[in-house]
């Protein structure tokens, strides 16, 4: 269902939002293997279609060794304010750098606003990142979940525009098209003259072409429209098993009550894109065994509140079909959590800590520590560190408090001998038992026309969700930002 009452409300600011100067900054298009095109370039040539005829001051750093995709750039986009350049680390920083410095000389001002559109792979969050890393120029990605193979850069450098814009007054658009780019809801933070979008969550990947979210929402970039109006339209009709996401208080609303529950949906089995194998296998603790079937629970009492709120509407809504695929695939998935559990498959990830004190004339100085998962252990060989640090504890020509972290560290490695041999008397089969877990979730097949199907219907229930939740404030910047 397209939401199009919301051209009401970009009416009743247009007047004064149509005043302001535009600027743009188009960016992506990395870690492609070689040839001639990339999976960005329909979407972009799409996006340089509707930038003509319109007032908006673009910038463009994209791709970089990819013939048709360089011809596109200038074929398509005819009248960029500085000429093209490849989207290098190196070039990245530099268009950041180049934005601030504008609008600290007052070149973009106080109810201007600024859009920046990346378009392309995105990594997983890892470690300290506020956000997530996406793939710059310079080398192919051969894993999609952390791209090795390609330059990266980091969201996280936009965090100082970000604040730059929010003080000086401007409205600042950010829509990241690529995998996992829910991470750069992070941003939003302090930041309400900011309006992101994401093509997908945190958790999940994000897909390219005209039918994927980032062709819808090009599609529906057009002259006019605001950036909610062209995300609502560009979700309700996205096919794939992305979940976009959009920094309006019903979107953020909506990612708190909804966004975990439904993860493990759509998710689903690919060898060459899966994230099914790793959720089942590491996140299916007693614990968390039980917070997914209480989500389940309230995601199932959810959908039946918005069932009977829309009751009487002139399209009401009916959530059975998405009740009925989540509770299949559950079902499916709990089978191979049960068979995964008695094989031992999940024992594999689990994270023991070993710890002793370091004693030194009768005090502790400090704890010596090592943890490990039971999958590790196997491989340890604990009787020859045990044997080597025997030797080290025989020289007398050490100092003290080295011998007394050796004490430590050989009461810690006698403690993993004991738990090794626990370990192996009670998991016998546990030294193949991840592969046999991967095994399982293969027995499945390949189930992503599943998770489509559970995608499919979760837009019609985020739809009728967002109506539902819906307020007129005109002053959010999704809003007030046109195209």
């Amino acid at each position: 269902m397209k939401i199009k009452t919301l051209i009401l409300a970009s009416i009743l600011f247009s007047s004064t939002t149509l005043k302001a100067e535009s600027f743009m900054a188009i960016m992506g298009g990395g870690g492609e293997p070689q040839g001639n095109s990339t999976i960005f370039d329909s979407t972009m040539k799409t996006l340089g279609k509707n930038l003509k005829g319109t007032d908006w001051q673009y910038q463009i750093s994209f791709n970089g060794g990819h013939a048709d995709t360089e011809q596109l750039m200038s074929s398509e986009y005819p009248t960029p304010v500085a000429p093209v350049s490849n989207f290098t680390p190196e070039n990245y920083k530099k268009m950041i750098e180049e934005y601030k410095a504008r609008i600290l000389l007052g070149d973009i001002k106080s109810g201007d606003q600024l859009m920046i559109i990346m378009n392309t792979h995105g990594a997983a969050k890892v470690g300290n990142k506020k956000t997530h890393s996406v793939a710059a120029s310079g080398g192919a990605a051969t894993d999609l979940n952390n791209l090795s193979g390609t330059k990266l850069v980091s969201m996280d450098d936009l965090e100082e525009l970000v604040k730059l814009t929010n003080e000086k007054g401007i409205r600042l658009g950010l829509v990241d098209l690529s995998c996992h780019s829910g991470n750069t809801m992070a941003l939003k933070k302090d930041a309400p003259n900011t309006c992101i979008i994401t093509a997908t969550g945190p958790n999940h990947y994000g897909y390219a072409g005209d039918s994927a979210f980032s062709g819808q929402l090009m599609k529906n970039l057009k002259k006019g429209t605001t950036l909610e109006m062209a995300f609502l339209n560009a979700r309700a009709d996205t096919r794939d098993a992305a979940y976009p996401m959009i920094s309006t208080d019903e979107g953020e609303e909506i990612t708190a009550e909804v966004y975990a529950s439904i993860t493990p949906y759509l998710y689903y089995y690919d060898p060459k894109a899966d994230k099914l194998t790793d959720y089942m296998l590491k996140n299916s603790s007693d614990c968390i065994t039980c917070m997914r079937d209480q989500q389940f629970t309230a995601l199932f009492s959810q959908i039946d509140r918005l069932q009977a709120a829309a009751r009487g509407t002139k399209k009401g809504y009916n959530g059975e079909e998405l009740k009925k695929l989540l509770l299949d695939y559950k079902r499916q998935q709990d089978e191979i959590l049960r068979t995964a559990n008695s094989i031992g498959a999940l024992a594999v990830n689990k994270k023991e800590v070993f710890s002793a004190p370091i004693m030194l004339n009768g005090k502790k100085v400090r704890d010596w520590s090592v943890d490990f998962t039971w999958g590790q252990m196997l491989n340890l060989e604990p009787d020859k560190t045990l044997a080597n640090l025997a030797k080290y504890r025989a020289d007398k020509k050490r100092s003290a408090l080295e011998i007394a972290q050796d004490d430590a560290i050989f009461q810690v490695w006698t403690q993993i001998k004991k738990k090794q041999q626990e370990i192996i008397t009670n998991f016998p089969n546990l030294k193949t038992a991840k592969e046999d877990g991967k095994k399982l979730v293969q027995q499945i097949g390949n189930n992503r026309d599943t998770a489509e199907k559970i995608a499919l219907q979760e837009k019609k229930f985020y739809d009728e969700l967002y109506r539902q939740k819906q307020s007129m404030n005109v002053d959010d910047p999704c809003r007030k930002i046109v195209f």
